[in-house]
C-alpha cells in the first residue's frame, strides 16, 4: 500500500477487509480536511454563526447524497471505478465532463485556502509574502504529485489527514468553547502545539486498535482533555511567576 502507512506503522489501514470503524474514518477524512476551508470563507461573514450552520447542514446533506449515489452505482455496476460506472451508465463524455468541473471547482476552494493558510503562518516570518502566489505554487505541486503519487489507493493519506486535522480541531473547540481562550494575538502557542503533537500522537497509536465508532472521536476527546488540562497548568505557572 502506499508510503504513508510504512512510515507511521499504521496497522488498521493494511488490512483486506475494511472494518465498520475504519469506513467510519476514511468517511471522517472528508469533512476534517474542509473545515480549514469553510473557515476561511466563513470568517468574512458578516453573521459567521448563520454561514457555519448554513454550511454545516448543506455540507452534511450533500455528503449523504453523495454516498448513496456512490453506494448505490458501486453495488448496482458491480464496481468502485468510478471511469467504469460512468461508462456503463452510458455517460460517456458527459460523466467525463462531470468528472473534470467537480475536480476544478473543488481543487480551486482547496487551492485558495492552501494559500490564505500560508499567508497567515508566513506573516510571523515576513509580511510580503502573497497568497495567490502561494495558491498557484500549491497547485503545480498538486499537479506533479498527483502524477507522480500512485492514485489507485489513498486510504493512507486519508489516515493522515485525520491524524493532523482531528487534534487541530480538538484544540480550538477547547480553546474557544471550554476555556474560553482568544490566542489570535499569538502567532505559535507553545502548550497546544505541544498538545497537538500529542494529539498526532495518539491517533497514530490508535490506528492499531479498531475502534468501533473510529479513531478520530476517542482521539478529539483525549486531546481536549489534555489540552484543558496543560491550558490550567500553564496558567497556575504563569500566575504564579507574576505573583513572584
Amino acid at each position: 500500500r502506499g508510503n504513508f502507512g510504512t512510515l507511521f506503522n499504521g496497522s488498521s489501514v493494511n488490512k483486506d477487509v475494511l472494518t465498520f470503524g475504519a469506513a467510519i474514518e476514511l468517511s471522517a477524512a472528508m469533512p476534517l480536511s474542509w473545515i480549514p476551508v469553510i473557515s476561511d470563507y466563513t470568517s468574512n461573514s458578516t453573521k459567521p454563526v448563520k454561514a457555519t450552520v448554513v454550511s454545516t447542514i448543506v455540507y452534511c446533506l450533500v455528503s449523504c447524497w453523495m454516498y448513496l449515489i456512490g453506494m448505490s452505482a458501486a453495488i448496482g455496476m458491480g464496481t468502485s471505478d468510478i471511469a467504469q460506472i460512468s461508462l456503463r451508465a452510458g455517460l460517456g463524455v458527459v460523466g467525463l465532463l462531470i468528472i473534470l468541473f467537480s475536480t476544478v471547482t473543488t481543487n480551486f476552494l482547496a487551492a485558495h485556502s492552501a494559500g490564505v493558510s500560508g499567508e497567515v503562518i508566513g506573516e510571523s516570518f515576513s509580511k510580503h509574502i502573497n497568497g495567490k502566489y502561494l495558491s498557484i505554487l500549491v497547485v503545480l505541486l498538486g499537479t506533479i504529485a498527483a502524477i507522480l503519487y500512485p492514485m489507485d489507493n489513498i486510504e493512507d493519506f486519508l489516515y493522515l489527514i485525520n491524524s493532523v486535522f482531528a487534534p487541530m480541531i480538538a484544540i480550538q473547540i477547547a480553546d474557544f468553547f471550554i476555556l474560553k481562550k482568544d490566542r489570535a494575538s499569538k502567532a505559535v502557542d507553545i502548550c497546544n502545539i505541544i498538545v497537538w503533537l500529542a494529539g498526532f500522537a495518539a491517533y497514530r497509536f490508535l490506528m492499531n486498535v479498531d475502534i468501533i465508532v473510529g479513531n478520530t472521536l476517542p482521539d478529539m476527546v483525549f486531546t481536549i482533555i489534555l489540552c484543558v488540562i496543560v491550558t490550567k497548568i500553564a496558567d497556575k505557572i504563569t500566575s504564579k511567576s507574576k505573583k513572584a
